[in-house]
């Protein structure tokens, strides 16, 4: 089931299902974001480009799928 992540709220809400720290004092969203993203990447790849986009899977772009793929080691043509 696709998930979104579209505000800080909702980043906080996984980074304590996935046993994360608080942002820390002046941390930007976006930082808090890549850095749970990058948590959460060994453990569930989608949920993590999901993190990353602030949207579920079945609202990607063409370049988030190509992000993703390129994040899990897949070539990607050009």
């Amino acid at each position: 089931m696709p998930m979104s992540f579209p505000d800080m709220k909702a980043l906080q809400s996984a980074a304590e299902v996935w046993k994360f720290r608080e942002p820390t004092e002046g941390e930007t969203e976006a930082h808090y974001r890549a850095a749970l993203a990058d948590h959460v990447r060994p453990r569930d790849l989608i949920e993590s480009q999901e993190i990353r986009a602030g949207k579920g899977w079945d609202q990607w772009s063409e370049s988030e799928n190509k992000d993703m793929l390129k994040r899990s080691g897949f070539p990607i043509p050009r």
